[in-house]
């Protein structure tokens, strides 16, 4: 298994901890903060099962040869980084965004948003050459020689 896809997982399962914290939370009204149910949809859409999807569709979906190098998948690093900044980003801001007065909480929330569309982004360059058909894969290779 990919370093990445491990390292995707294993972040996935720390963002499920994180939604779990938050949905028990949000549910005794133990830790009420404004705005705690989009953080815990965050967390728990994008955190656990949107980077589960993504560690998995890398790993089984083949690449472009049998060990990829880091250099090979350096869009799907890449896609973990932007996604992830993106998320901490909006778990720091999201609380603050209509509570405060200072504007650094809206730029912050924009700057997640952007952020976390840009893994995205970064993902699909990553995997749109993966799932191609094999008959579009043998016209690749005979037009690359």
């Amino acid at each position: 298994m990919p370093l990445i896809t491990r390292i995707f997982i294993k972040t996935g399962m720390i963002y499920f901890v994180i939604a779990l914290l938050l949905g028990i939370a949000q549910q005794t009204n133990a830790f009420m903060f404004p705005n705690i149910t989009p953080l815990f949809w965050h967390a728990l859409m994008l955190g656990w099962i949107t980077q589960i999807i993504m560690g998995v569709s890398v790993w089984m979906f083949p690449g472009r040869e049998k060990e990829e190098s880091f250099q090979l998948q350096k869009w799907s690093w890449l896609a973990y980084g932007f996604l992830n900044v993106g998320l901490i980003l909006r778990l720091l801001a999201e609380p603050f965004v209509n509570t405060s007065e200072l504007l650094i909480w809206k730029y912050l929330l924009v700057i997640s948003a952007i952020t976390q569309f840009l893994g995205i982004l970064c993902y699909v360059i990553e995997l749109w050459p993966r799932v191609i058909s094999k008959k579009q894969r043998r016209k690749q290779r005979k037009a690359s020689r």
